[in-house]
């Protein structure tokens, strides 16, 4: 298997996307960014110098966090295409590591699809997008099968989707004020 961010953590900020995404769109980005710059130090670097994935990791989540504040549209954008393209990986269970073409298109396809969901529907696709990041981060931290795995995903991205919406949601009392 290979090294990975502490299961806590991922546990701890897929709960954080999961449940609030949209009104932490930062730290939505900044967590995207966060986890590519793990994996791409990972296989960049090897499993070998942990210190470093972890700098690159945090300098990636930070530089995230200020792309969003600074330029939420593309920011959102690209963290769309991210969260798009991971969660075709672990709904396919594909290993990109040693990717073909298929696997490689499936991560493109997900990605852009995801990326213009985010530009065309920007308060809608935050929702759908930190929800399907979160619940992808705690399918991961529990180390499921792929089946169950993809099976909790599906579940926890719905049940994410609904409380974002829901928290959104603005009553019948504050609607008449």
């Amino acid at each position: 298997m290979l090294a990975q961010p502490d299961t806590l953590l991922l546990l701890l900020a897929g709960a954080a996307l999961l449940l609030a995404g949209r009104r932490l769109f930062w730290l939505f980005v900044g967590v995207v960014g966060f986890l590519v710059g793990y994996r791409v130090a990972l296989q960049i670097l090897g499993p070998h110098v942990q210190g470093t994935h972890w700098l690159v990791a945090v300098g990636a989540g930070l530089l995230g966090i200020v792309l969003a504040l600074a330029l939420q549209r593309m920011a959102v954008a690209l963290a769309g295409f991210f969260v798009g393209g991971y969660a075709a990986t672990v709904l396919f269970g594909l290993n990109l590591a040693k990717a073909d073409l298929t696997s490689l298109l499936l991560f493109v396809v997900a990605g852009v699809i995801a990326a213009v969901l985010a530009l065309r529907l920007f308060e809608g696709a935050l929702i759908i997008l930190s929800a399907l990041a979160g619940a992808s981060l705690v399918t991961e931290g529990l180390h499921l099968r792929h089946g169950t795995g993809s099976l909790l995903l599906v579940i926890l991205a719905l049940v994410g989707m609904a409380i974002q919406a829901g928290l959104t949601a603005r009553s019948p009392r504050a609607q008449a004020r």
